[in-house]
């Protein structure tokens, strides 16, 4: 009886073994699609086919890649930090924003990568590619994986801070400085970078309303657009043009109030956003 008893025993240990489902290893591709109407109408976000969520997160297994394909609204890839290899296809900052594109980004080395859409848009959602590996970490600031494919990362054009290093505190010296009232069809600001903003991307966005913009289906638009991969710290002066929609606006009305929207992302740290209000007089 006792040597049934253990045969028994053992079947079960061996059993429970083999029923065990095995661990779900990270797939080798995701697909990330613009879709217009996320969380609410008319706000735009990358979300996988078929969902209405921002996909914020995307594992993948180490050489594994992302498919973007974007039918919707205009939108281009900013990466804060190293860039993957991308396909030439897809619009990597300073690449302007598009619609009627699709194309992959291969992740060859393991770590986390930033990235956020210049037209999907604001503060809401932040997106990473999470690569796994032997083991995760943040991959390097440099010039990345993409070189000439991989368009301009943020980081390039300035040494990161030696390991142990890193410099900490607001990326910005002091608050932008945006006089509220302008003329012309040129929005011109100017800012201090830090020690801990050096190397970071900064970008600058005139927003407009849909009432100020007849016949635009969005609440808000962006009208201008300027960006620097990558900044050095000391002061810093922005001049940003209206688009054509905005000018003819503008003309029309003679006065045109806009939100000057201003982003710098810093190699290591959080983000900083900042917001003017100005109206351009004709």
């Amino acid at each position: 009886m006792r040597l049934r008893k253990r045969y028994l025993l053992l079947a079960a240990v061996i059993g429970a073994c083999v029923a065990a489902p095995p661990a779900l290893a990270a797939p080798s591709e995701a697909k990330l699609e613009v879709n217009e109407n996320c969380v609410e109408p008319n706000w735009p976000c990358w979300a996988t086919p078929g969902s209405s969520q921002p996909a914020s997160k995307v594992t993948l297994a180490s050489g594994g890649s992302v498919a973007f394909t974007d039918k919707g609204r205009e939108a281009n890839i900013a990466w804060a930090g190293t860039a993957p290899t991308c396909e030439a296809s897809v619009p990597v900052v300073p690449t302007a924003a598009k619609t009627g594109w699709e194309g992959k980004c291969t992740f060859t080395t393991p770590g986390t990568y930033r990235f956020e859409s210049s037209t999907l848009w604001f503060e809401y959602t932040k997106y990473e590619v999470v690569v796994e590996g032997s083991s995760t970490t943040t991959p390097p600031t440099g010039t990345g994986e993409g070189g000439a494919k991989g368009g301009s990362a943020p980081g390039t054009g300035s040494s990161p801070a030696p390991m142990g290093e890193n410099p900490t505190g607001s990326p910005l010296s002091g608050a932008p400085v945006v006089r509220a009232s302008q003329s012309a069809t040129t929005v011109k600001g100017s800012l201090e970078i830090s020690k801990a903003g050096a190397g970071g991307r900064l970008e600058v966005d005139l927003l407009a309303t849909a009432a100020s913009l007849a016949g635009v289906r969005h609440t808000t638009r962006v009208v201008g657009r300027f960006v620097s991969a990558s900044v050095s710290a000391g002061a810093l002066s922005f001049s940003v043009k209206l688009d054509a929609r905005a000018r003819k606006a503008l003309k029309r009305r003679h006065r045109l109030a806009l939100t000057v929207k201003i982003v710098l992302i810093p190699l290591y740290g959080q983000a900083i956003t900042v917001t003017r209000p100005v109206t351009l007089h004709a």
